[in-house]
């Protein structure tokens, strides 16, 4: 199982010749199943059962040899390594309602799966009560609540359709506003956690195309737009709080981030092209050659920053090959303006670049580190990153950690989903 961080990445790889951005929303986060309890030897059988599901948020994780019951003759068993113990906030059920005002800023969002709860492939929504199953937002403080009228985990699964997806919730680059999605009124909500208003968007997205379709959101730098990414109903930008719609994308594209008003816009196709949406139409700036990671434009209005790896387009690259090179373009010309290697190299294996920090960084989100001399896997979460497009040097800004029965997390200033 994967996360909804392969949305345009790792499984869209694995079909170049369909629409990207259905392929990775169908395989929104399917998400990190090694449900570890809280003993010992919950954590040993939980991990044991999954080892073939597990994927290391921040790549294939080192793994020892297990000698001990293996008979000489038969082949050697590759164990997982050891995770840190969890954290004693971590392990205590978040009861506590957001509060209708006065709150915020938000530092990131999560879900997790309730531990012995969870029962996957089931129907779960018995348990998706207070203590599970739901959005949480932590502050700034490490103050958690859980956000009881948003849909999180899909609880009406079966079988065959059993896919641990969750509706997505979005973060606004200040923390001070989170989207998420009603199901009672089949709508994504827009809430000011310090005021307390609420905008209802009015495009209507029926439950069933959010679980059998999956979707991202993502506010504009500013707060003020909200973007849908949902497959089966078309893909646009709304003005949060006149809900009118101020973009939708033409058949076959898909925003990367939307932008503040009188911004150009960049879009992608379903075949690698990307451009600038102007008017209902699009301008092709570039046709990259090789697998690409691509953000926002930059503060000046026109450079475009991407991430790029050496496999080339239509072959497959694994989710343990890092993009190495930080490359900034022309929107208008695409031709490039800088390239430089990313330093240190491999730190850092991103699935998703958001919005400009400055002139010269932007922002990039991966998986939580990981000490390579340890013998641990890291904690489960994500961390946020700076990279220095000028220079390839990569600054570590904060890590959003995860309760030890996994989940995802949600961080300001990138998609939600």
């Amino acid at each position: 199982m994967t996360r909804f961080r392969d949305e345009l990445d790792s499984i869209a790889r694995q079909a170049p010749d369909v629409d990207l951005a259905e392929v990775a929303l169908r395989g929104a986060r399917r998400t990190r199943t090694a449900l570890i309890g809280g003993s010992a030897v919950a954590a040993v059988a939980a991990l044991t059962l999954a080892v073939t599901l597990v994927i290391d948020p921040g790549g294939p994780a080192d793994v020892a040899t297990v000698t001990s019951g293996t008979p000489s003759s038969g082949p050697a068993f590759s164990g997982i390594p050891e995770r840190p113990s969890p954290s004693p906030e971590d392990l205590v059920p978040v009861r506590a309602v957001l509060p209708a005002s006065g709150v915020g800023p938000v530092r990131y969002a999560y879900y997790d799966f309730c531990q012995d709860a969870w029962k996957p492939g089931e129907d779960n929504a018995p348990v998706a009560d207070e203590t599970c199953l739901q959005w949480k937002v932590v502050l700034q403080d490490g103050t958690r609540y859980r956000v009881a009228d948003a849909l999180s985990v899909y609880t009406d699964q079966t079988k065959k359709n059993y896919m641990n997806t969750a509706a997505p919730l979005a973060i606004s680059r200040d923390g001070r506003r989170i989207a998420y999605y009603v199901p009672e009124r089949e709508r994504f909500t827009v809430r000011e956690l310090d005021t307390g208003q609420v905008w209802e968007i009015p495009q209507v997205v029926r439950r069933k195309a959010m679980v059998e379709g999956g979707g991202l959101i993502t506010f504009s730098p500013d707060g003020r737009r909200l973007g849908l990414n949902v497959v089966g109903v078309p893909r646009v930008v709304v003005d949060v709080e006149s809900g009118r719609v101020v973009e939708e994308m033409p058949k076959g594209w898909f925003f990367l981030s939307p932008t503040d008003e009188g911004v150009p816009m960049v879009v992608q196709h379903e075949r690698g092209r990307l451009g600038v949406l102007s008017n209902g139409k699009v301008t092709v700036f570039a046709e990259p050659k090789t697998w690409t990671l691509t953000g926002a434009v930059g503060p000046d209005g026109t450079t475009v920053a991407m991430l790029t790896g050496p496999t080339a387009r239509g072959e497959n690259m694994t989710n343990g090959e890092p993009y190495d090179k930080i490359v900034t373009v022309d929107r208008t010309s695409g031709q490039v303006r800088s390239e430089a290697r990313l330093d240190p190299p491999g730190q850092l294996r991103p699935y998703r670049l958001g919005y400009w920090l400055n002139e010269r960084e932007v922002l990039a989100l991966g998986g939580a580190e990981r000490d390579p001399n340890s013998g641990r896997s890291p904690d489960l979460g994500d961390t946020v990153y700076a990279i220095d497009v000028t220079t390839g040097k990569i600054r570590k800004l904060g890590t959003y950690r995860l309760p030890p029965w996994g989940g995802s997390v949600s961080a300001p200033g990138f998609p939600g989903g």
